[in-house]
Order: structure tokens, then C-alpha cells, then sequence
């Protein structure tokens, strides 16, 4: 499934809860990479365009032989800005030897 119908499904979820993506909330991106001197130039990067660290793994763990970022932003969110920050991620993740494995955030919803 592509990332702009993934996203299509995760905003037609999300509007089945009711929410219209207008309340701001955390939105989390997850990223792996091979070496640790590309995961710091991304994430230095990812600062510089207003996100934070939320967690970072930077030793290689058994069974999975990558480095792990996940950075997160509080903001509203549309499909539009949610495609652009993944096409963005994803091609930005790969020109660094990196993975973008997708995003997350909670529903919001007044009940």
C-alpha cells in the first residue's frame, strides 16, 4: 500500500472517531538507519524544521542490527501536510541510509 493511501486510511479512522484533525496533538514519525553519524545529520535536520527527539536507540540491539529515531511535533494535521512530511521523510530517511517506517498520533475527539 502506498504511503498516500495509507495515510487516506488513517484520516478516514480517524474521522470515523470524529476527529477532524484540527485540535493540535503529537505527531510521531519512526525512523531506523544504519550508521549513527546519518541518523545525527537527520535529526539535526529534523530540528532545524521544528520537530523534537522523542526517543533514540543509538546501539545496534539484538535481533534488529539498526539505529532508532523517533521525533515528534504538536500540531494540527491534514492530509495534505501528513503526505507532504512522509514523502518528505521518506525520501530525506533514504538519501541518508535510513528507513521511515510512518507516523502516529492519538484521536481527538469531544465527547
Amino acid at each position: 500500500m502506498s504511503r498516500n493511501r495509507t495515510n487516506k486510511k488513517i484520516f478516514e479512522i480517524l474521522d470515523a472517531f470524529g476527529d477532524d484533525g484540527r485540535e493540535k496533538r503529537p505527531v510521531t514519525h519512526w525512523f531506523y538507519f544504519e550508521k549513527r553519524k546519518d541518523l545525527e545529520i537527520f535529526e539535526s535536520y529534523t530540528w532545524d524544521i521544528g520537530f523534537q527527539t522523542s526517543f533514540k536507540h543509538l546501539r545496534k540491539r539484538k535481533g534488529y542490527q539498526k539505529l532508532l529515531l523517533i521525533i515528534y511535533r504538536v500540531e494540527s494535521i491534514n492530509e495534505s501536510s501528513i503526505d507532504f512530511d512522509t514523502m518528505e521523510f521518506f525520501e530525506l530517511a533514504t538519501k541518508y541510509n535510513g528507513e521511515y517506517d510512518g507516523w502516529e498520533t492519538s484521536i481527538e475527539f469531544d465527547e
